[in-house]
């Protein structure tokens, strides 16, 4: 019966956490044999009957109390702070935390430690306290790396990535969450992983690539289907609605905020109820409706004061104040005075700013002009702390990881003195040995003496050596730290050009191949010709290039290679993928790119090659021209999935010899299939690989100006 009651509890603490915090089983629970309960505490919450599921918790937690049973009560709290969390009671919450935690550290139980460490520091980061929650993740990290559990890292590098996002670090947060999402995958933490896609789908959002969000977020809504999480589905209806918000799409966001709004009035989330209002009430005044949005911002504001909603409560403020500009003085100005008052006491710079933004408008609309500059000064001030705030916490975070590796690359030397202190312990039994045995004979004390001596002179040499070697490793580790930064780099860039080489892009490709391809799979009841969802490959070979480095020599071809990427780099975008394929061929991959756009851009490339002076040494410069093969992906809308990356990449080659055989200086393309292609001939090109009627263009004078090769018999 003790056995089930434990069970019970620990079934919830595999559930879903919502909102705004997410999803994650622990990593403790892993394999537990109370699993195999029957109870059904994990179901209820997963359907939303958080109350249901409250009440079994506190039945048990009573037995196991009156018990004495330390460990069900202790597991007991934490799952009530589920609850708590769940319920947006957060005091409440971290107070079961703390409860289970010092359970926890008594039993010296690191794992449920680690747990815990990221409960509470989930609990901080919903709260709006960013810096206390990286601490307490970084405390989980620690233990789960020295535990060699590499799914509770990637669990931590997902909350880290989603505080790093709300501070507004988004480069690092994504590569927080890229990091984690491949390892979660690999541990079948679809909850985990569902919530990850939904993170990185937020931070594309918030650096406005909402169509990449979008893309996301569906990846993620499949995941979530199958797991039937009620918490899990509420926080994607949210997300979604507030990409459709930044997308001005309003009665797509206010169809997804009302079902999120539902199911979290299900799970008697009030806080995130609130927050969703919130949200609906901006949609009024962004549809310049503002009676009705500030009438609904007002009502919550009201609930979140009840519920000690303290980060929403002063969003609320924030939202009034920019509705009352122009309208209400004495509203706006207590508005104001509130909200900053709470960014003040919980020392959010950012939010202090925005709201000193709101003020100087204020002024300026009473032409009190010293006012306002005061307001603005006191803006630019706020900005300025809360730039050099986050860029210290990214240190502070960037530091505890290289002392998580340091210190995982010590335990090995931490072995060995362990070694030595029981080697030292055997020495001295043998010396209380020896000495009862110097009582029977001289020359035994005498031996005795020069052992103790001889002991002495080695404790003190093994001493030197473990200093010297401790500073011999802590050498090696910083070059063997800065050697691998090098050789990664290295292994991703050509050292001559500085663009990526093939490895770079066979780490790449595939996934773009595949979003490209789905992105067609998924709309494939409306037709994508005009959308930025293809991927154009260009391949370019110098013209003569052999010539060149015989009449020349190679250094000058070396020099020609190296403005060649210059060239390239002011032709194509910065996100577009530029490698140096081998010798004097290159490829270029754009992605989201509009596959009408391929023409225009070989014949630029082509072009810019033309016009460049290449300079082959500081008195003279030549000119040089370029063949050109390019390719759509996917080249047939109809079937996205006919073609793999070896059959594009011999199309490539086959038009850029086609190039070279026509008269060079020019390009050839593939631009999609011929919607209309009556009983026409095949061209070489359609017989050789096979290919139904494929659209063909060319910066020659005509198609029949094109030389293919001849099909091998």
């Amino acid at each position: 019966m003790m056995l089930n009651r434990v069970g019970l509890l620990l079934s919830l603490l595999c559930c879903s956490v919502p909102g705004f915090a997410h999803s994650v089983r622990h990593v403790s629970m892993d394999g537990h044999a109370f699993y195999a309960s029957g109870f059904n505490v994990e179901k209820l919450v997963n359907q939303g009957d958080t109350q249901e599921a409250e009440r079994q918790i506190r039945e048990q937690l009573a037995l196991s109390e009156s018990e004495q049973n330390q460990r069900a009560s202790a597991t007991g709290a934490h799952a009530l702070g589920h609850i708590s969390l769940i319920k947006n009671n957060y005091p409440l919450a971290l107070r079961q935390f703390q409860r289970a935690l010092d359970f926890f550290k008594g039993a010296r139980e690191p794992l449920g430690m680690a747990d815990l460490y990221t409960d509470i520091g989930r609990t901080y980061r919903v709260m709006g306290l960013y810096q206390s929650a990286l601490g307490y993740f970084n405390l989980a990290k620690d233990i789960y790396h020295q535990q060699g559990r590499y799914d509770g890292i990637a669990l931590q590098q997902l909350e880290v990535g989603i505080s790093l996002r709300q501070l507004g670090q988004f480069e690092s947060a994504l590569s927080q969450l890229e990091r984690a999402l491949p390892l979660l995958r690999q541990e079948n933490n679809n909850q985990a992983t569902a919530s990850t896609l939904m993170q990185i789908a937020r931070v594309y959002s918030e650096i406005d690539k909402n169509d990449e969000a979008m893309l996301y977020l569906q990846d993620a809504a499949v995941l979530i289907d199958t797991l039937q999480i009620k918490s899990l589905q509420a926080e994607l209806d949210y997300h979604l609605g507030q990409v459709n918000i930044q997308m001005g799409h309003f009665d797509n966001a206010r169809r997804h905020l009302e079902q999120s709004k539902e199911q979290f009035n299900q799970l008697e989330a009030q806080c995130d109820v609130a927050k969703i209002d919130s949200s609906l009430g901006n949609i009024l005044l962004s549809q310049n409706q503002p009676e009705a949005g500030i009438q609904l911002l007002e009502s919550k504001l009201q609930q979140a004061t009840e519920y000690n909603c303290t980060t929403l409560l002063t969003e609320l403020h924030l939202n009034l104040a920019q509705a009352y500009l122009g309208k209400d003085q004495q509203a706006l100005t207590n508005h104001i005075d509130q909200g900053l008052q709470q960014a003040i006491e919980r020392g959010e710079l950012l939010t202090q700013a925005r709201f000193e933004t709101v003020k100087m408008q204020m002024h300026e609309q009473s032409e009190n002009y010293a006012a306002a500059l005061n307001a603005l000064k006191r803006q630019q001030q706020l900005e300025k702390q809360s730039l050099e705030q986050r860029r210290s916490l990214a240190l502070l975070y960037l530091q505890s990881q290289l002392d998580v590796e340091r210190q995982a690359q010590s335990l090995e030397l931490l072995n060995k003195n362990q070694a030595i202190q029981l080697a030292k312990a055997e020495q001295q039994e043998l010396e209380v040995r020896m000495l009862y045995a110097s009582l029977f004979a001289v020359t035994l004390l005498v031996f005795l003496i020069w052992s103790r001596f001889n002991h002495s002179q080695r404790s003190r040499f093994l001493k030197r050596e473990v200093r010297r070697r401790t500073q011999e490793l802590e050498s090696k580790n910083a070059e063997l730290e800065n050697a691998y930064i090098a050789l990664e780099r290295a292994s991703l860039m050509d050292p001559l050009t500085g663009l990526y080489n093939r490895q770079y892009l066979n780490n790449q490709l595939p996934q773009e191949i595949n979003r490209a391809q789905q992105a067609y799979l998924l709309s494939r009841e409306c037709t994508l010709t005009n959308s930025p969802s293809d991927m154009l490959c260009f391949l370019l070979d110098i013209d003569n290039f052999k010539h060149i480095n015989d009449t020349y020599g190679h250094m000058a071809g070396d020099r020609i290679l190296t403005d060649l990427a210059k060239v390239m780099r002011s032709v194509f975008r910065p996100s577009d993928m530029l490698i140096r394929w081998g010798g004097e061929e290159f490829l270029a991959v754009c992605r989201n790119t509009n596959r009408l756009e391929a023409v225009a851009l070989a014949d630029r490339l082509r072009q810019g090659i033309h016009d460049h002076d290449f300079q082959i040494s500081q008195q003279h410069s030549i000119h040089i021209t370029c063949s050109i093969g390019f390719c759509v992906l996917p080249l047939y809308p109809s079937e996205p999935a006919r073609l793999d990356w070896d059959c594009y990449f011999g199309l490539l080659d086959e038009c850029l010899y086609a190039a070279k055989r026509s008269g060079k200086d020019c390009w050839i393309g593939l631009t999609g299939e011929k919607s209309d292609a009556p009983d026409q001939p095949k061209s070489c090109l359609e017989e050789k690989f096979d290919l139904p009627p494929t659209r063909i263009q060319t910066s020659l004078n005509h198609l029949s100006a094109i030389s293919w090769a001849e099909k091998s018999s």
